[in-house]
């Protein structure tokens, strides 16, 4: 365990770089599901993150923003190439999660996005073994992925993550830190191969959230 995040993000001593980053594509997520926007990828294995938006209609858009851009500005970007929305005004000061008849794929995204981005403090102060986001993605449909890179083996778990249920009734709550402990404890002599990253060999391992009781 680390005291502090590997890279702090600006003003936030306590986040990791990417950490606001994702928390504001969650909002962007949120408010732009119905008008069929999808945070597709967002790639972190560089000093800059890259993110790809599609929508339905097939357009997309493939960006490196600023490390200080903020909301207002990934939206613009964003509204170059498609529509988007922000999320709804009491998005930073509630507690949401999607559920019920409310609840689509593209929503439990934005969820997972935002669960990643408020927890980042489980890439650093969680585990004795330090390990690194990598990547988020998804197909906006059945599946996400993170990338779990664990440095001091030097390989990767691509942990898949069923979008179906995810945030309902807050019953993942603490999910970033499953996905931590999940992909330490994955035994790559068990997994399926997955691409390499970093040059690093890459593993798949499917976390299952636990039903409710």
């Amino acid at each position: 365990m680390a005291s502090r995040p590997r890279r702090p993000a600006p003003g936030l001593p306590a986040a990791e770089w990417w950490a606001p980053l994702l928390v504001d594509l969650a909002a962007v997520q949120r408010g732009s599901a119905p008008l069929g926007l999808r945070v597709r990828a967002v790639d972190l294995t560089s000093e800059r993150a890259a993110v790809t938006i599609d929508w339905t209609d097939g357009t997309g858009t493939t960006f490196r923003p600023a490390p200080e851009a903020d909301r207002a500005a990934l939206l613009r970007h964003i509204t170059g190439s498609g529509p988007a929305h922000n999320a709804p005004a009491e998005h930073d000061t509630e507690f949401w999660a999607p559920g019920g008849a409310d609840r689509t794929p593209l929503l439990s995204h934005a969820w997972l996005l935002d669960e990643l981005g408020r927890r980042s403090d489980a890439w650093y102060a969680y585990l004795s073994e330090p390990v690194e986001l990598l990547h988020v993605g998804t197909d906006g449909q059945d599946t996400a992925t993170v990338t779990v890179g664990r440095v001091s083996r030097e390989d990767v778990v691509v942990v898949r993550i069923p979008l179906a249920g995810l945030g309902a009734d807050g019953l993942d709550i603490g999910l970033a830190y499953t996905i931590v402990e999940n992909a330490a404890a994955a035994d790559r002599r068990t997994l399926p191969p997955a691409e390499p990253v970093r040059g690093w060999p890459g593993y798949v391992s499917t976390l299952r959230p636990a039903a409710p009781e």
